[in-house]
């Protein structure tokens, strides 16, 4: 009998069996990267289309000063109403979900990726490197979708009429304002979605860690509306810390639209004629209606996805 067929009689021995181990545990590893992404794009989708409303509304109020006195809550409002159907307070939601639903499965799933990467002690990691981790997979699923982005602000912001949809728009500021009006905002987009993520992603994960640990002491499942009170907190947390960004990143976005001429040359620009014309208060304006928004829509977005993941079988402490 040959040595093969003896070893082959003797049964699979250490080397076989570790590469087994292996094999399975690459599978594993690839079936909860799409678990993942899955959970991250259904999250991001449902959450955005249930507060569409209100990220209009507060798009409109940040580009307020763009070519006309500034309108109060109310006549935004107002504003939406008089275009006379239910789907204008949808208008720019369609290129919303075509953005928000890849970038946040992008975003969870790197940020799933380097948390396991990152650390030193993948079991026990440091709330600096759960941000680091949070900021730099918030950025690239950000970079990647910006051009979706800015073409959801133009469809959000402009009258009725000026696009017909998000092919017509991005025809439009192609053929009118060249590729580059695609990532007018970049750099304060990029700046600030670091420390936003960074920390919505640290937050959540200390708060849900801590509700994990108290179900497991009281021998229960985790509390469906502590999931969804941790979201709604640590993005609200983080939104207060990067706001200003971010309306400086929109204005940008924005200018341009319905003949109003380009007013600002960069991202220092915005922020010195904001502060020049409307004092340190125009850096914030449309913060009410976001953070009405934000809680609700980050919460939703939290909730979903630990939820899906949970019921797809991916280990919640993981």
């Amino acid at each position: 009998m040959s040595v093969a067929a003896d070893s082959e009689a003797a049964g699979p021995g250490p080397s076989s069996e570790r590469a087994r181990l292996l094999q399975q545990q690459q599978y594993h590893d690839d079936v909860r990267v799409y678990k993942v992404l899955f959970s991250g794009a259904l999250a991001g989708g449902i959450s955005r289309t249930a507060t569409a409303p209100v990220d209009r509304l507060k798009m409109i109020l940040q580009v307020q000063d763009e070519c006309k006195r500034g309108m109060t809550l109310r006549e935004g409002m107002q504003r939406i109403a008089s275009e006379g159907s239910l789907k204008a307070y949808f208008k720019g939601n369609g290129a919303n979900v075509v953005k928000i639903a890849p970038e946040t499965a992008i975003k969870l799933t790197l940020n799933d990726t380097l948390k396991h990467v990152l650390p030193r002690d993948s079991d026990h990691i440091r709330p600096v490197e759960r941000m680091v981790a949070g900021g730099i997979a918030g950025a690239v699923a950000q970079f990647l979708l910006y051009p979706l982005d800015t073409i959801r602000t133009r469809l959000a912001v402009s009258e009725h009429g000026t696009y017909r949809g998000i092919l017509h728009a991005a025809y439009r500021m192609h053929r009118d304002e060249g590729v580059h009006s695609f990532y007018r905002g970049l750099l304060p987009s990029m700046i600030g979605i670091l420390p936003y993520a960074g920390v919505d992603i640290m937050l959540f994960e200390m708060f849900k860690q801590r509700l994990l640990d108290n179900a497991d002491r009281a021998g229960v499942a985790p509390s469906h509306m502590g999931l969804l009170g941790a979201g709604m907190l640590s993005s609200s947390i983080a939104q207060l810390v990067s706001y200003p960004l971010a309306l400086i990143r929109t204005r940008l976005q924005a200018q341009g639209v319905g003949g109003c001429a380009l007013k600002y040359a960069g991202m220092a620009d915005v922020a010195r004629k904001t502060l020049a014309r409307e004092g340190v208060r125009g850096l914030y304006k449309g913060l009410l209606p976001n953070i009405i928004k934000l809680a609700p829509a980050a919460g939703i977005s939290w909730y979903v996805f630990e939820e899906t993941k949970m019921s797809l079988g991916v280990d919640p402490r993981s």
